[in-house]
């Protein structure tokens, strides 16, 4: 999935792509999208993105939402991504903000 952003957001978009937590996307023109390889483990489809309020997203959410979402910010804990993890067998994790089942490796 690659998703564009408009002007406005194209400076927020290379903020967060700047840390170490922009490691598992790259910046695709206008837009993001999962960065294959990165960590040469193959789990870049289950990987899901921990927030400063303790929720969870998907990487697919973090991609669409890349112009809410704010690696550097902690002002609105809701996007403001903290950490992100593989989700290897958690059946029942589910997206805070789609509702959404993420994906587990190994389930």
């Amino acid at each position: 999935m690659v998703m564009a952003m408009g002007d406005n957001d194209l400076d927020l978009i290379d903020r967060n792509l700047s840390g170490k937590l922009g490691e598992v996307l790259l910046r695709d023109g206008r837009g993001v999208r999962i960065s294959y390889g990165y960590n040469s483990g193959g789990y870049e489809n289950f990987i899901y993105f921990i927030t400063a309020g303790g929720g969870a997203l998907a990487i697919d959410t973090v991609i669409a939402e890349i112009g809410q979402v704010d690696f550097t910010d902690a002002s609105d804990p809701q996007w403001h991504i903290v950490a992100y993890e593989v989700n290897y067998e958690d059946a029942d994790l589910v997206d805070d903000h789609t509702g959404d089942r993420i994906p587990a490796a190994y389930v």
